[in-house]
This record gives structure tokens, sequence and C-alpha cells, in this order.
């Protein structure tokens, strides 16, 4: 009888631990899927070149620069984005303020397709529903894949190049739905002739087509910025947060 008892009370604990664990795991598969709070939309503005060629300046979008974004709020303070850009990136020493670099006289034009994806932070909590914060600044950090066709006038192709985007943004409620940011980020490359140069062809005196007093620092590698606003939707269920993050 004691022995009957024991196995009754051993399979009901045993089914009851079973009940909790499913509960447990329901509840939050739930939240997890309550969390994921889903942003499409467009990238609009304008892009710089920062390196051998054109201006200094480290932001002076000069061409447009326009494409797509999705991003996942896995949180009120992060979220996992993508993003696909179509720009123009150029650069002419005669909009530079350098007076060697308007005497020496140099341009050039690059088409670029950039594939990133990555981390955005927000200082505040943000949710575009009614609760919490509507508005909040917030970093980026990513990494990037680009397609680049170059022109110089003297060499044309096309090169693939790896960059580190970093940078920020403030973003705020515009409608129901519907938010609004404006954000800077910069492109670090792994490579110096994104502009071209230097070059990678010799005339047939084994010379860069220029001549050999082109002058282009081969020791810095170049950078690109994107300047714009973005316009995204929000559509799927809204999370349910309680920690104190």
């Amino acid at each position: 009888m004691i022995k009957t008892n024991y196995n009754f009370l051993y399979l009901r604990t045993i089914f009851m631990m079973k009940k909790l664990f499913t509960t447990y795991l329901f509840l939050f598969i739930s939240t997890v899927t309550l969390a994921q709070i889903n942003e499409l939309g467009v990238f609009l503005g304008g892009s710089n070149y920062i390196g051998d060629i054109g201006s200094t300046k480290y932001i002076w979008p000069n061409n447009y620069a326009v494409g797509g974004i999705y991003k996942w709020n896995m949180h009120p303070h992060y979220s996992i984005r993508a993003t696909y850009t179509y720009a123009k990136i150029s650069g002419n020493d005669s909009n530079s303020s350098n007076s060697f670099r308007k005497h020496r006289g140099l341009s050039f034009t690059n088409t670029t397709h950039e594939f990133a994806a990555g981390i955005e932070y927000n200082f505040f909590k943000y949710n575009l529903s009614k609760i919490g914060h509507t508005s909040t600044p917030y970093i980026i950090i990513e990494a990037s894949v680009a397609k680049m066709n170059v022109n110089n006038g003297f060499v044309s192709g096309d090169i693939l190049t790896y960059s580190i985007p970093f940078g920020l943004g403030y973003k705020t409620k515009l409608a129901p739905n519907i938010g609004i940011a404006i954000e800077t980020s910069f492109r670090y490359t792994f490579r110096d002739d994104i502009d071209g140069y230097p070059f990678q062809e010799l005339d047939g005196d084994g010379n860069p087509p220029l001549g050999e007093n082109i002058q282009i620092n081969p020791n810095n590698n170049d950078w690109y910025v994107f300047t714009g606003i973005t316009l995204v939707y929000a559509f799927g269920r809204e999370g349910c947060y309680t920690g104190k993050f």
C-alpha cells in the first residue's frame, strides 16, 4: 500500500513538473513572440567621400544616397538592422580648401551598391506605441560589403570593399506606426582605391597614367559617409518588458 502511494506521488510530481515546465515554456515563447516588433522603410539622403581627392570635410553630402531599411526590435533599447543603399560617391580637387589639391586637379566618380547589417542602440526605451518613449537618440555599429564601379577618367572598373559603418541619429514618432529619423554614419573601408588611386594599371613606361608625380598618400584608407532621413512603418505585436534596462 505504501509502495503504491509512493508510486502515485512520484507520478503526480513528474506530471506537475512537466505541466509547470510546459507552462513556463509557453510563456517564454509568447513573450519572445510579443517582443518581435518589425520596422520596414526607406532611406533618403546624401553621400560624401573622405580620402585623397577633393574636400576634407567630414560631413558634406554632395551626392545622392537612397535605399531600404529593416529593423527587428529585440528590446526597447536595441534593434537588429539591415540596410541596402545605392549611392553615388565622388570627389573633386576643385572643391577642396587645400591649395595643393586645387592645383593638382584630380577627380573621380563612384557608383555604389552596399549591404550592411548590425546593431542600433537607443539611449532611451523606444516604442512607437503610446507606451514609453517615442523619441530617442541612438548609435549604430554595423559591418558592410559594397560593390563599387570606379571611374577617374583614366581607369575604370569594379571593386569589392568591406567597411565598418558607425554613426548616430535621432528618431521620433511621426504618426501611428510611422517613425522618422535623421542619421549620419561613417564607413571606414579596408582599401585605399575607392577613388581609383593608386592606379593598378600602368602605362608603357611603368608609370601611372598621370605620371610619376601623382602624389597620393598610400598610408590612409578611404572613408565614405551617408547622411539622411529614414521613414519606417512598424508592424507586429508589441513587446511586454518589465526588466530595468
